[in-house]
Parts: structure tokens; C-alpha cells; sequence
């Protein structure tokens, strides 16, 4: 028993031997040949797989035996069996007997065969090269009594690798390493020339178990196929989803779904596509924007495999509901389903029941049984590749791969492309790419030792240690054609092609916009220029440097202020929303008896300063929301006719409900009444486009983070510089004297110090990319994606919505709650689950939590310019698995 198996406390339900029908020369899969003669047991080596030796796998064998041996003719029935090593293994096994070792070194690059003594029967006759007399080529005196097991030392040149050993009237193998040659063990051979049937006449003679297996494989889908009010198939385009395929197709059921990835290999795509009724269910995510962030994945770390088929599948599986999924996974292919079961819980999904009907076939079984019904297999496999999948599968083998080198020399380029910068970057070395080392986040043992041999150096945690130091440098995508989008981006918004300047995006949904949202390469790369071209400080020099800085931080300014139709007014840099209203609390002159009238819908930023002023006698009013989660408006204008307010502050968008306030109706109101107006436009300015001149504000503030700028940097306009200067010092001065000083003109006189240069041109390339896409065109996209996720998530029975019904009255940031679960938790099983990240709690609103009656807060979903229809539909169909789940 294995260590493994020990492990498992049990012995996984396999079989370990294989039958063979010497009066045939054919493999059996039962014990009985069609001959009616009893097949011999062959022992088998662990993990027990054995599968047909095929075109590609034959020619390869041919050509390596004619390499060393000459023109040998070999048997048309030769059969794999897969075993432990470095790379590929196969033992070989031919006329019912082991013929040789197969096996690929992935450091030297090659393929070699190893001739099994068992084998020289069948090609002595033939053999031309590859033979070794001892009695000629060994040195003087070395060769005396039992010589099986010896090395001895060569006196002349013999080609190094497995040959054939002549030790006077006797035959066996050796093998000849640096002028030596150990031999195995020599023996009498009496050469043979058995029958060389074809593989018609092997199922002719298993066609009694291949019924058999197949009325059982059958009888397995009818027990099941009605467990779950739908039944289907899920396709792969691999041999054992062809044959679970089309028996389920026997068994009644019709309906089969393919995964692309986007990272297939095209024949795959072609034979899938040529199978009749075969859904394609688009890839779940963009895998090399990902890898860029993530790193290669791993056999110990399969994180592709969530992104471009768990996901795809959950979304799939939300339109289908529960069901019944036939599957063609087997016993033989991995450990982790060594004891599959008949039928088993989808882990990652419990809407699907899978069902495993050829679980116990070995990869001959299957061969035989599609070749028995003239079943159309992917072509991949003629051309040797065992796995068939994505190209790079980290589970591929490296012996796969150096195939494809051949076959598809463009998708390897690629992948070597990336693999060879990532390692660039990491200091790694250059094995980490020609061994096939990214195949492994930590190195199993048997790398481990092939390192240890070679000198090459691994952590602690047995991950590839870095070499030289690492480079550092932005992110190069490895980009290749662009795989065709969405529906959206066909109906004219780029989001696909917009994706791809975000790199960050890569393997996670991230939907905490109204937090924080990402910034493309354009701004990080504005904002590296400034470090690496022209850092200087602004404003106080004459060198080119800073008469550089100092005009590209006064063009952000500007170009900023055209983004909101505030050409006219005076733009201000801030840290962010709070210092701008602050700045404005602070340098106003307040008396005993002023008003400011507010909203229940602000952010505690537009609130707290405010509401601190009632220290100096300033009344504060708050006006509700109606049942419709809109701004109560009668109640604003009674507020506001009753005793006009010195300063009226409302949101522009509710960042907790996405209420869209009627803010030109309340400049109206207030320019009416003779009161000043203050739009927080923290929320709105990301998301559709602003006319400060159209709005009739006063003072308008936001944030950069929240609109693909820089952390740390803010606006706050004025129509009229109307405050006084709350921070004093250098910079914001014309002149100063020993009795006081003139302040400077425009934006200077708010901005003593040093600002935040780079992020401020930051936050100017921002506003150029927002630009450049069109804020309506933003608006567009994301009302339909908002209507989206709204309709979906009040389709489920427990979700709460709290979100205006027009679809024009709100922007992209919806809260909901989960019955009987709070917020927290909930946005804790969405980020473990499915990996989406949105935000729960009271979202610096605790006086509208506390208005709507929700102490604990919500859940909220806020959406971004880079949000796509799949993460909406990924994140409603994430909360219906929780609830389903309660």
C-alpha cells in the first residue's frame, strides 16, 4: 500500500491487473477472451491507468526504437500504463508482456526508450544496431561469473542510452553511461512471431464486456437522471466526457454544456463545436490579465481553475436550477477521485448532483468502448497528447508541452513569453521556465531531488528561491487577439477592451466601488512619469523641472474643471470629499442663528461638519426620504421657505441607496431664497456626466479615489472663491509683509504647501480616460447593469432591496439585506465563496441606517465602468446559493 492510500486509511476501489489473450495477442477488460480462452493477469504499476498506445504515442515509440535498434517492426497492439516519475513514465507493454519504459527528462529536453529484457523475443531478429557483445567491448578480465547486475568498463565507443546485451549464446539489456555499461541480466532467448492483430480484432474480442459496461454505465444514468428536476451533460471535449456524451444521450438526456475557457486548444474548440446540441458557455474571466497579477497557476494552486470554469458553471447553474450532471470523471485519473462515488454533491455548487457512470473505467475501457460505437474522438489525442484541456494546464505534463512546442508553436510562444518575464521580474532562474518548475507553487519531491542534483536552490516553504535580484517594473501584458466579449460590448461599450487597463481586476469581482475604485495603467503611468521624468515641486523655481511640474499640475486643474462644466469657477486640489467640506465649514463665517439644511441620505462627511456647528449657535435641519427612498422635496422647500438657510449641503448620490437627488431643482429653490448650495458629488461624478454650471451650484466636492484616480486626492470647486483660507503658508501667497500678506489668485491661495503634485496630475489622467470612454455612454452601461442586479437580487425569496425604482433616479450602488443573516457575514461568504467583494455594515450612514431601520446596515453592491454583465449575474446568482443554503 502507498503512502498515500495508507494516508486515505484505505486502499482506493481500483484494479491493478490486466488481462491479455496470449491465442489473440489482445488486451482484455474482463477476465474472459471472445476467443472463449481465459486471459493471463499482467500486473499492473501504480496509479494503474493503461490506455491504447496511439498514432502519435506509436510514432514516437517507432521512432525511438528505429533510433537505437534499426528498421524493428512493433506490434500494432501496444498499451500505456502510467507510472511514478519526473515527468512522463509508461511503462509499455506489448504481446502481453512489459516491452520497455517510456519516459520524457524534462531537463535535457528528451524522450528516451528503455527495452524491457521481456521484449527481446520479438525484435532480436530485426535488431541491426543497439547490440552489445561483451566478450568484444569489455575490458580484459572483467567479465567472469554472474554478470546480471555488474558494470563494466568499455574499451570502445558505444552510444550512450539502453542497448541490447550479447554475452556469448545469451541476450539481455543494458544501459551505457560515461564508457561504461551496467547489465541487467542475460538469459536464453528463444525469438518469436506471435499474430499482429489491430485493434478491431481487440473489440471484437471484449465486444461481450463493453455491452456490459455500457448497459451499466446506462442503468447508473437512469438511477439518476430524474434525482433533480433537470437532467445534463457537462462536455470537456476529453475522451471520458465524449463517452459519458453519448451515453447519457442513450440514456434519454440531451441537454450538454462546454466551459471555454479562452485558453483552449483549437481543435478542441472545433471538435466541440461539430458535436450537435452542445451549449457553449463563455469563459468566466480575462486568464491573462489575471496571470499578470497572480503568477503562473499551479498544480497546488489551481486558482484558474475558479476564474474560467467555476464561475462560468455557478452562472450557468443559476439559469438551469438544481440538476443532475453527468460527468466523465474516473477512479484512474487523479487521487482526489480515486474513491469517487456513483453519485456526489458538487462541492463548489450545491444546485448540481453529479453523476460518475464510467468512474471505474480505466482509459482502455473507454478507448475501446468509443471505438466499438464509431464515436468521433478529439483529434488531439491522434497527435499524443494524453490530457486534453487548456493549453498551459499546469497538470499537463512538460513531455505535452514540448509537443505543442511542435504542433502549435504560437500558444506556446506566448505562455514562454509570459513565463519568461514573470521569472525576470520574480529574480528567478531560467530552469523555472525549461524545467517546467511554474508547475509548482511549492515542489513536490521528486523536483525536489531533481534540484537538489542540478544545484538549483528552493525555499523553505519549497518554492524556487530567486537567484538575482528581482526587477522591478510595471506590468507587461501578454496580449494576443481579444476574444470577442459580452453581449454589451458588441452593442458599443468597450468594457472588455477597458478590462485590460486595470490589471488589478485580473481573478477577483470586486464591486466596492462607492469605497474605492481602481485606476487604469494611464493613471499610474501619469502618475510614475512625474517620480521618474520631472519630480519637482511647484510653483517656486525657474528650472525646467519644475516649470515642468508646475504646468502639467496647473493642467490637471484645468482639465478637471472642463470634466465638470466649472471652467468658469475656481477648482481646488484636496486630500479627498472631507477635506473639501470641511474646507468649506471652516472658511464660511458662521453667527448664532445661521441655518444649514442637509439630508438624511449623507455620508457622515457632509454631516459631522455641520452638525459640529451647532457649538456656534448654527441651526442644522435634516430632511427625510419618502417610502421611495427619494429626498423628500416638499419637505426641503417648506425647510428652506420657513427661514432661509445660510448654506444648504446635499449629495448628489446617496452612497448607500444610489438616490439620485433633483440637485438643479434645489439650486433653483435655493439661488430663490438667497441661500448658498453645496453638492457632494462623490458619487455622481464617476458614474454620469456633471454640469456644475447646469446644477446652478455654489460649491461642489469629490473625490479622485472614487473616480479611477489616486488615493488622497480631492476637489472642491466654487463658482466664487467665497471661503476664506483655512491653512496658511507657502505657496498660497502673492506678497507678504511684516503686517500680514495678499494671497494668491485662484486655486494657489487654497493650496499651502506642498501638495500631492503626482496625484494631482494622477487625477488629471483620470478625468482624460473618463473623457475619452464618455461619461454618458458610463451612464448608459451602468443603469442597465444596475437594472440588472436589482431585478435579480429581488427575485430571491429572503433578499431585502433597498434601491429607487426609476432607473434614472439612481446610480450603480445598490444595499440589500439577507433574512436571518447579517451584513458582515454575508460579505464574508461572498468574498470566501465565489471571491466577490463588496462592503456591509452602515457605510458612514449610521442616521439613514438608523431612519430605515436596519441597525446592523447592509450589504452593498456598487458598480464601476469595468463591471460586467457576468460579475452582476455571478454576484445574484452567489446570494441565491447562500440563501438556498439557509
Amino acid at each position: 500500500m502507498s503512502t498515500k492510500e495508507m494516508y486515505m486509511g484505505r486502499e482506493p476501489p481500483v484494479k491493478k491487473v490486466l488481462f491479455w489473450c496470449d491465442r489473440c495477442n489482445v488486451p482484455l477488460i474482463g477476465q474472459k477472451c471472445g476467443c472463449g480462452a481465459e486471459g493471463k493477469k499482467i500486473s499492473l504499476l501504480q496509479p494503474y491507468e493503461v490506455r491504447p498506445a496511439l498514432k502519435g504515442d506509436m510514432d514516437l515509440i517507432t521512432r525511438l526504437v528505429h533510433e537505437q535498434f534499426g528498421t524493428v517492426p512493433l506490434p500494432r497492439i501496444m498499451l500505456l500504463n502510467k507510472t511514478g516519475g519526473v515527468d512522463r513514465a509508461d511503462l509499455v507493454i506489448a504481446h502481453g508482456g512489459r516491452f520497455g519504459w517510456l519516459t520524457f527528462d524534462p531537463v535535457n529536453r528528451r524522450f528516451t526508450f528503455d527495452i524491457a529484457p521481456e521484449a527481446l523475443p520479438y525484435i532480436l531478429d530485426h535488431a541491426s544496431k543497439g547490440i552489445v557483445d561483451l566478450d568484444s567491448v569489455a575490458a580484459p578480465g572483467e567479465v567472469r561469473g554472474r554478470i546480471g547486475g555488474k558494470k563494466f568498463t568499455l574499451t570502445v565507443n558505444v552510444p550512450e542510452g539502453t542497448v541490447i546485451v550479447k554475452y556469448r549464446n545469451r541476450y539481455g539489456t543494458g544501459t551505457v553511461k560515461e564508457g561504461q555499461i551496467r547489465v541487467k541480466e542475460v538469459v536464453t532467448v528463444e525469438t518469436r512471431r506471435p499474430a499482429n492483430p489491430d485493434w478491431n480484432v481487440a473489440i471484437r474480442k471484449n465486444q461481450t464486456q463493453l455491452k456490459n459496461l455500457e448497459q451499466e454505465a446506462i442503468r447508473t444514468i437512469r438511477r439518476h437522471m430524474n434525482d433533480r428536476p433537470t437532467a445534463n451533460i457537462s462536455f470537456s471535449g476529453g475522451k471520458d466526457s465524449t463517452a459519458a456524451l453519448h451515453l447519457a444521450r442513450k440514456a434519454g438526456i440531451e441537454t450538454a454544456f462546454f466551459i471555454d475557457t479562452g485558453i483552449e486548444i483549437q481543435e478542441t474548440l472545433d471538435f466541440v463545436a461539430s458535436r450537435p446540441g452542445v451549449e457553449i458557455i463563455e469563459k468566466g474571466g480575462d486568464f491573462w490579465q489575471a496571470v499578470e497579477k497572480t503568477g503562473p497557476p499551479g498544480k497546488d494552486n489551481r486558482w484558474c481553475c475558479k476564474l474560467l470554469k467555476l464561475q462560468p458553471l455557478k452562472l450557468y447553474l443559476a439559469g438551469v436550477g438544481p440538476c443532475v450532471t453527468v460527468q466523465g470523471n474516473r477512479w484512474y485519473e487523479s487521487w482526489n477521485r480515486a474513491s469517487l462515488e456513483e453519485t456526489s454533491q458538487n462541492p463548489a455548487n450545491p444546485l448540481q448532483l453529479n453523476v460518475s457512470p464510467i468512474r471505474a473505467w480505466r482509459a482502455l475501457e473507454v478507448f475501446l468502448y468509443l471505438w466499438w460505437q464509431k464515436v468521433e474522438i478529439n483529434p488531439l489525442y491522434d497527435m499524443g497528447l494524453e490530457r486534453i484541456g487548456c493549453f498551459l494546464c499546469p497538470s499537463m505534463l512538460e513531455s505535452e508541452y514540448e509537443l505543442l512546442r511542435e504542433t502549435h508553436p504560437d500558444m506556446v510562444a506566448r505562455w514562454d513569453a509570459f513565463l519568461e518575464k514573470w521569472a525576470e521580474r520574480k529574480g528567478l532562474p531560467d530552469e523555472y521556465c525549461r524545467w517546467g518548475l511554474w508547475r509548482w507553487r511549492a515542489l513536490p519531491p521528486k523536483m525536489r531531488e531533481v534540484c537538489r542534483d542540478r544545484g538549483i536552490a528552493f525555499n523553505d516553504d519549497y518554492s524556487v528561491r530567486a537567484t538575482q535580484e528581482r526587477v522591478v517594473r510595471p506590468v507587461e501584458v501578454v496580449r494576443g487577439e481579444a476574444a470577442p466579449g459580452p453581449a454589451i460590448e458588441e452593442a458599443g461599450f468597450p468594457v472588455e477592451r477597458i478590462r485590460r487597463d486595470f490589471p488589478i481586476l485580473g481573478d477577483l469581482v470586486y464591486l466596492d466601488n462607492a469605497a474605492t475604485s481602481f485606476s487604469p495603467e494611464a493613471v499610474v503611468e501619469a502618475m510614475v512619469e512625474f517620480e521618474h521624468r520631472y519630480r519637482a515641486n511647484v510653483g517656486r523655481g525657474v528650472h525646467r523641472l519644475t516649470q515642468i511640474a508646475s504646468q502639467r499640475y496647473w493642467h490637471a486643474h484645468e482639465k478637471v474643471a472642463a470634466f465638470i462644466g466649472g471652467k468658469d469657477g475656481v477648482t481646488v486640489f484636496t486630500k479627498n470629499t472631507t477635506e473639501a467640506v470641511n474646507m468649506v465649514a471652516q472658511g464660511l463665517s458662521w453667527k448664532p442663528g445661521d441655518r444649514v439644511v442637509t439630508t438624511i441620505l449623507e455620508h457622515h462627511s457632509n454631516l459631522l461638519p455641520w452638525t459640529h456647528l451647532k457649538e456656534q449657535g448654527v441651526e442644522v435641519v435634516v430632511i427625510p426620504v419618502r417610502p421611495d427612498f427619494s429626498l423628500d422635496l416638499d419637505a426641503f422647500r417648506e425647510a428652506v421657505e420657513a427661514a432661509p438657510p445660510r448654506l444648504v449641503a446635499v449629495t448628489h448620490a446617496s452612497n448607500v441607496l444610489g438616490t439620485v437627488t433633483p440637485v438643479e431643482e434645489i439650486a433653483r429653490i435655493c439661488h430663490e431664497h438667497g441661500s448658498l448650495l453645496l453638492v457632494d458629488g462623490a458619487q455622481s461624478v464617476p458614474h454620469m456626466p456633471v454640469d456644475v454650471a447646469r446644477i446652478g451650484c455654489d460649491v461642489f466636492c469629490f473625490s479622485g479615489h472614487k473616480m479611477l484616480g489616486p488615493t488622497g486626492t480631492g476637489v472642491l470647486w466654487m463658482k466664487e472663491p467665497i471661503l476664506e483660507p483655512t491653512m496658511l503658508g507657502g505657496g498660497m501667497v502673492e506678497a507678504v509683509t511684516a503686517d500680514g500678506f495678499t494671497p494668491a489668485e485662484g486655486y494657489q491661495q487654497y493650496e499651502a504647501g506642498t501638495p500631492n503634485i503626482g496625484g494631482g496630475i494622477g487625477l488629471g489622467a483620470a478625468v482624460g480616460y473618463l473623457e475619452k470612454i464618455g461619461m454618458e455612454e458610463v451612464r448608459q452601461y451602468e443603469e442597465e447593469l444596475t437594472s440588472r442586479l436589482i431585478d435579480g437580487l429581488k427575485g430571491i425569496e429572503g433578499v431585502h432591496v433597498y434601491a429607487a425604482e426609476d432607473p434614472a433616479a439612481r446610480i450603480g450602488v445598490v444595499s440589500f439585506t439577507i433574512d436571518g443573516l447579517h451584513p458582515h457575514e454575508v460579505a464574508q461568504r461572498l468574498d470566501e465563496g465565489a471571491e466577490i467583494m463588496v462592503r456591509s455594515g452602515h457605510h458612514c450612514c449610521m442616521p439613514l441606517m438608523e431612519h430605515l431601520g436596519l441597525p446592523e446596515g447592509t450589504v452593498r453592491a456598487s458598480l464601476a465602468l469595468y463591471t460586467t454583465r457576468q460579475e452582476v449575474d455571478l454576484l445574484v446568482a452567489s446570494v441565491a446559493e447562500i440563501c438556498r443554503g439557509l
